[in-house]
């Protein structure tokens, strides 16, 4: 889970090994879901731990034992060699964001800023509809109140950053994807927000694909 590892020296999200997993992780029928409650249930103390809780995860999904082999392998490989940690590695706590770049567009920040508002709240009607009713309310409730229960705050205003948004490569959906932490008064939360940005018309719209921990 990203939010084991996302404190350790050198962890990059978009260079750590990854799969593509079928449907959204709030949704406990979907592939993404079985990984993602499976993980829940699991210890991340140290590296190995995470490790290991990916691998069991993936087995819980139904993914077969050649598939859970390569990503433990990739995942070794990038923790143990490239960023030369231990499996006894303790994973530590992320007590801040390091410093942005740049703030996000006024425009592209208020639209995010009223979906991490929602999430805060616990409105879960609106956050449906901002999924394009992808996501369920039942669902979101879970995830949020159940799967991983924090007490959310509004977080600073420097998590809209540059950093936050990656430009689509595809010239038939054009748009920004975002990934941003969600907070708490101690600091970041385990959970984040997923999810996609479009312009028309010089106005943004975000839509909610998912939220993990």
């Amino acid at each position: 889970m990203h939010s084991a590892v996302r404190a350790v020296p050198g962890y990059d999200r978009h260079e750590t090994p990854s799969m593509l997993l079928d449907g959204a992780s709030v949704a406990t029928e979907t592939e993404h879901g079985r990984v993602v409650t499976a993980q829940l249930t699991r210890r991340h103390e140290t590296l190995e731990d995470a490790i290991d809780a990916g691998f069991f995860a993936l087995g819980a999904a139904g993914i077969t034992k050649g598939i859970r082999r390569q990503a433990r392998a990739a995942c070794e490989d990038y923790f143990y060699n490239r960023l030369r940690l231990t499996p006894d590695y303790v994973l530590p706590r992320l007590e801040s964001l390091p410093p942005a770049l740049e703030p996000l567009p006024e425009g592209m920040q208020k639209v995010l800023e009223d979906l991490v508002e929602y999430v805060v709240d616990g409105d879960y009607e609106e956050l449906r509809e901002l999924s394009g009713e992808l996501l369920e309310e039942d669902d979101l409730r879970r995830r949020l109140e159940e799967d991983v229960p924090e007490a959310l705050v509004l977080p600073p205003r420097e998590i809209y950053r540059v950093e936050a948004i990656t430009k689509s490569e595809d010239a038939e959906a054009p748009g920004w994807a975002f990934f941003l932490e969600l907070w708490t008064d101690d600091g970041p939360a385990r959970l984040h927000v997923e999810g996609e940005i479009e312009e028309a018309n010089g106005r943004y719209e975000a839509r909610l694909l998912d939220i993990l921990p």
